[in-house]
């Protein structure tokens, strides 16, 4: 009887065709990431680092405030929330980052080097408007801060003082700095990880304590706060990876004013 032999490559085609219908593809993963913008800059900055580690996923992240992050979170809109400020959801898990101090800087022609609180509690009530009120000089004082929702504002006037009157408002840490530099009697607070060498000159005492990193880690500077990643309680792999990743990284969290907690 005559062979018929059949081609070899339709062959194969034939058989592998099966497996390639049905193999599972691989999605690439989207991580969304909003909140406070003294954290932004570090977690876009540790996205970046861990894409280049795992070309399946993209990181966005996006700077607005503590409480437009959490509000975020809670309808699902984004994936992680930044948050100078603890909030206690059931929903919710915590992770820690670290402890962040905010630095009070004042104009040089203010005169001054430390303030009390009760002196600031004079201040953003509107009791003192003259920096010699507080032993400056005669200089009328110009008050710049951050808008309500942001957890910098929600941490200065849990901890230090009530704002009793109209201030000027700058969209983030870095824009306190240069309004202050450049406004005469002005006095604002930022978070310490964006004042740089050139800045320190602004910077004054708080209840005779000078917020460096020593002093912030050991809960000798009063004016600080925890930094916490917030995500939904059973969270995709790939955003607790993430989450861990920018814990872990203390360089990274160092370098941006974020300090491990020292326990008290």
């Amino acid at each position: 009887m005559k062979k018929v032999f059949r081609p070899l490559v339709p062959l194969l085609a034939a058989m592998l065709l099966p497996v390639a219908v049905f193999a599972p593809a691989i999605a690439d993963q989207a991580i969304n990431v909003g909140g406070t913008t003294n954290l932004a800059p570090m977690v876009a900055q540790a996205a970046k680092d861990y894409q280049g580690s795992h070309p399946g996923t993209t990181i966005t992240v996006k700077g607005s405030s503590s409480g437009a992050g959490i509000a975020a979170l809670k309808d699902k809109s984004v994936d992680i929330a930044m948050s100078d400020v603890a909030v206690n959801d059931s929903d919710f898990a915590d992770t820690i980052l670290g402890v962040v101090g905010f630095a009070f800087v004042a104009n040089p022609d203010t005169g001054i080097k430390n303030l009390t609180r009760e002196e600031l509690a004079d201040i953003f009530s509107g009791k003192i408007t003259n920096w010699k009120g507080v032993g400056g000089n005669d200089r009328p004082i110009v008050l710049i801060g951050r808008e309500i929702g942001t957890g910098t504002r929600f941490v200065f006037e849990d901890k230090v003082a009530k704002t009793l009157i109209p201030i000027k408002i700058a969209a983030n840490a870095t824009a306190v700095l240069k309004q202050v530099a450049a406004t005469s009697g002005s006095l604002g607070y930022a978070a310490t990880g964006f004042i740089t060498k050139d800045d320190w000159p602004l910077v004054v005492s708080y209840q005779g304590v000078v917020p460096t990193p020593d002093n912030i880690r050991n809960h000798t500077y009063a004016f600080a706060t925890d930094e916490h990643l917030y995500t939904l309680k059973g969270a995709a792999a790939p955003v607790t990876a993430f989450v861990e990743f920018v814990k872990n990284d203390g360089d990274l969290l160092k370098a941006n004013g974020v300090f491990a907690i020292k326990p008290r």
